[in-house]
């Protein structure tokens, strides 16, 4: 069985402007989930805040008091600037992470047709894929290393390694092969779903398994954007003085109706299930 690798890395260079681009929720979770798994389980804070709050509020924060984030970085150079203005990802990667723990266990019907899906793009792409290795133009080793294997979760894992495989090695294999990038971006999705659903003996994860595990990584999530959060706010402090409030709102601070809405319009790429209400997190102190 093969698992997918990642060459992606952090260039630690802050865009011209607050970033305005969306990323994927999924997309965020996965960017943020090694540094949340980094914290030292003492210093998670349990998260009973409204995140979506929390999100409306880190967003205005952000777009308010990072305009100009060349300006900023030189008033305060020590500041961690990257880390803020990525704040925005972060609080997606917090609500993704808020609908894991209220998702429902997946159905087997949702499974089947998960592995239906999967196993209709993995046998074509894996063919081709020995073809291609064994004209040298995809590593034979890796290869043969997705080929091995059987069962539901193996499957899933292929999958992720395939649409890797080709999108690592997208230039030398342009023009020779005839998959489409919805087809990967497909199997990709599939994969992860089944991956999250899946115990790696094949047989559906407890509800209790994922929910436990879903509620850990999203107080590890909202400490991250409790710790960043309060650089934000020291931006908002010291272009604003004592207006920083209003600039750069406590994370469960009420903010109007139509920002809210605006949070629930993003796509989550999950399924959640209706909000509860929840405790307000207290507050960490202003500067």
């Amino acid at each position: 069985m093969a698992k997918a690798k990642t060459n992606n890395k952090d260039t630690g260079k802050a865009p011209a402007s607050p970033p305005t681009g969306k990323h994927s929720y999924r997309a965020c979770y996965k960017r943020f989930a090694p540094e949340a798994l980094a914290l030292p389980d003492k210093e998670v804070e349990l998260c009973r805040a409204d995140v979506r709050i929390a999100f409306a509020n880190v967003k205005q924060g952000v777009e308010a008091a990072c305009a100009d984030p060349a300006r900023v970085r030189k008033a305060l150079p020590e500041l961690p600037l990257d880390e803020v203005l990525a704040l925005p990802d972060l609080g997606r990667a917090l609500v993704f992470a808020s609908t894991r723990v209220t998702a429902r266990p997946a159905s087997s019907r949702e499974i089947e047709v998960k592995l239906k899906l999967v196993a209709e793009l993995r046998e074509p792409m894996l063919s081709l894929a020995e073809t291609l290795a064994r004209r040298g133009l995809l590593p034979r080793e890796v290869v043969a290393e997705i080929r091995a294997g059987s069962g539901k979760y193996d499957m899933a894992s292929d999958g992720m390694a395939l649409a890797h495989l080709y999108e690592e090695h997208a230039e030398a294999l342009r023009g020779k092969h005839p998959f489409t990038r919805e087809e990967f971006d497909q199997l990709r999705e599939a994969s992860e779903w089944l991956l999250d659903n899946l115990t790696p003996d094949g047989a559906r994860r407890p509800a209790t398994k994922q929910r436990g595990d879903a509620e850990a990584m999203r107080d590890r999530l909202w400490t991250l954007l409790i710790r960043r959060h309060a650089d934000l706010r020291k931006i908002g402090y010291y272009f604003h003085g004592d207006a920083f409030e209003d600039i750069t709102p406590k994370l469960q601070s009420r903010v109007v109706k139509a920002a809210v809405e605006e949070v629930d319009e993003e796509d989550v790429d999950a399924d959640g299930g209706d909000e509860e209400e929840v405790d307000e997190e207290p507050e960490e102190a202003s500067p």
